[in-house]
C-alpha cells in the first residue's frame, strides 16, 4: 500500500506554476482539490476537484475547505507554489489541523512591512526601510534612507508598482503607482541595494533548513525591475554560497517557518548578502517547476508535498543527481499589435531547448513591460555546462520571432 493512497492535497491556485504541484500529486497517486477564481485556470484539467474561489479570499476559502473536508473528502495537506497566497494556505491549514506555517508567519512572509520588522528585530541583513502611506510619509522616508531608493507596494508581487528612485522629483508619481497596486494602500521605501541578485529556494523540516538551489536572477529595464530570466546554478563561490545560506537561515527563523518551503530574493552587496524579500513557498518564475529539476534532478515539489501531508522529508528527493545548467528567459517584443509569430516549428531541433510558454497570439496587444507581468513568452533551455546552455538560449532567441506593429496613438492600444 502506498503512503499516498486515499490522500488528498489541496492546492491554492490552479495557474501554470501551481499545475506542477497538481500534476506531481497526481503522479504520486493522490487526489487533488485545486482552488482558483478563474474557472478556466489551466491546473483544473489535472485536478480531481475544483473550487471556484479567489486565492486571496481567506475566509471564503477556509469555509469551502472545511465543508469539502467534512462532506466530500478529507483534506490531508494544503500548499501553493509560486504565488503569494501563503496567508490563505496557513488559514486552511490551521482550520483543518494540517502541517503548515501559522497565520502570523504567513503574514510576515507576505506583507513587506511586517517582514522587514521581523528582519530588524532579529538582526537579519536587509536594506534600510520605512512603511509609507502618503507623500508626507514618503518625504520623511527619503530623509531617513537617502537616494537611490526603491518604492514597492507592501502586499503585491511580480514587481508590480516597483521602481527605483534617484531624485525627489520622482517620488510623488512613483509612490502613487506603488499605492495603486497595494490592497491596503501602503508601500515600503527601502535603500537600493547594488549588486548581483539571487533567488534562493529551500525546504524547512522541523526547523532545519535544506538548501535546494541558488539561481542568478537577470534583472533589467531600470528604473523598473523586470526579470528577463534566471540561470541555475548561480556562479557565486562556495564561500559566498555559505554566506547566502547563513543569511537565508536567519531570515527563515525571523519569520518563523519550521515546516514547508521558503524562497528569498537576495542581493550580494558590498557588505555581503542581504535579503530583499522572503516567502513561505517554493519559487515561481519556472524555477522550482522547470529549471531546478532540469539542472539538478531533484524532486523539490514532491518533497514539499510530503511535508504538507505530514510525511517526513525524504533527503533523497532533494539530493542532486546531476550537475547541469538550466536557463529561463523572457521574450519581450516591442510594444504593439502582434502581426506574426515565426520559428515555433524550428525550436525542437535546437539542442538544449526544453520548453516554451507562449502567452500571446496574432492580434494581441503587447503593452510596455515595466514589471514581471505581460511578457510575450518564456523559454527554458538546459545543457551539461553553462556555455552550451547559453548557446541554446541564444539560438532559440534568434529563431523565435514575435513581430509587432505600432498602434496609432488615436487607437489607445485597443
Amino acid at each position: 500500500m502506498s503512503l499516498y493512497d486515499n490522500k488528498l492535497l489541496m492546492v491554492i491556485g490552479a495557474g501554470l506554476f501551481q499545475s506542477a504541484a497538481i500534476k506531481q500529486a497526481k503522479e504520486l497517486g493522490m487526489k487533488v482539490l485545486a482552488s482558483d477564481m478563474d474557472e478556466n485556470a489551466v491546473g483544473f484539467q489535472y485536478a480531481d476537484y475544483k473550487m471556484i474561489v479567489s486565492t486571496r479570499d481567506i475566509d471564503a476559502t477556509v469555509r469551502a475547505a472545511r465543508v469539502f473536508s467534512d462532506k466530500i473528502h478529507t483534506v490531508h495537506g494544503v500548499m501553493t507554489v509560486g504565488t503569494d497566497v501563503s496567508r490563505t494556505v496557513a488559514a486552511v491549514a490551521q482550520e483543518l489541523g494540517l502541517v503548515g506555517v501559522s497565520p502570523e508567519t504567513a503574514l510576515c512572509a507576505t506583507n513587506k512591512a511586517r517582514m522587514r520588522e521581523c528582519f530588524w528585530k532579529h538582526g537579519v541583513p536587509a536594506p534600510k526601510w520605512a512603511e509609507v502611506g502618503s507623500l508626507n510619509d514618503a518625504l520623511k522616508a527619503v530623509k531617513h534612507i537617502g537616494f537611490p531608493l526603491v518604492v514597492k507596494p507592501v502586499d503585491n508581487m511580480g514587481a508590480r508598482g516597483v521602481r527605483r528612485l534617484d531624485s525627489i522629483t520622482e517620488v510623488e508619481e512613483a509612490l502613487q503607482t506603488a499605492l495603486s497596486f497595494s490592497l491596503t494602500g501602503k508601500a515600503v521605501m527601502e535603500e537600493y541595494m547594488a549588486g548581483p541578485e539571487l533567488s534562493v529556494d529551500t525546504l524547512v523540516y522541523d526547523g532545519e533548513v535544506h538548501l535546494l538551489t541558488i539561481a542568478d536572477r537577470h534583472i533589467e529595464r531600470e528604473p523598473f525591475f523586470v526579470e528577463i530570466g534566471h540561470t541555475v546554478p548561480s556562479t557565486i563561490s562556495e564561500e559566498m554560497r555559505a554566506q547566502v545560506l547563513d543569511v537565508m537561515k536567519q531570515g527563515i527563523k525571523a519569520v518563523g517557518i519550521r515546516y514547508g518551503a521558503s524562497k528569498a530574493d537576495m542581493k550580494i552587496t558590498k557588505d555581503g548578502p542581504k535579503i530583499g524579500e522572503i516567502t513561505a513557498r517554493l519559487s515561481g518564475g519556472y524555477h522550482s517547476q522547470y529549471t531546478d529539476p532540469l539542472a539538478t534532478g531533484m524532486r523539490s515539489i514532491k518533497a514539499a508535498i510530503d511535508i504538507a501531508i505530514g510525511l517526513p522529508l525524504n533527503i533523497a528527493d532533494i539530493t542532486p543527481s546531476r550537475n547541469h545548467v538550466a536557463c529561463e528567459r523572457a521574450i519581450i517584443p516591442e510594444p504593439g499589435r502582434v502581426v506574426a509569430i515565426e520559428g515555433l516549428d524550428q525550436l525542437d531541433s535546437i539542442p538544449g531547448f526544453r520548453h516554451i510558454f507562449l502567452h500571446v497570439k496574432q492580434g494581441d496587444i503587447i503593452q510596455p513591460v515595466v514589471s514581471n507581468m505581460g511578457k510575450a513568452a518564456n523559454i527554458i533551455c538546459s545543457a551539461s555546462n553553462r556555455e552550451e546552455a547559453f548557446c541554446s538560449v541564444e539560438r532559440v532567441m534568434n529563431t523565435l520571432k514575435i513581430i509587432t506593429e505600432p498602434i496609432p496613438a488615436e487607437c489607445n492600444l485597443c
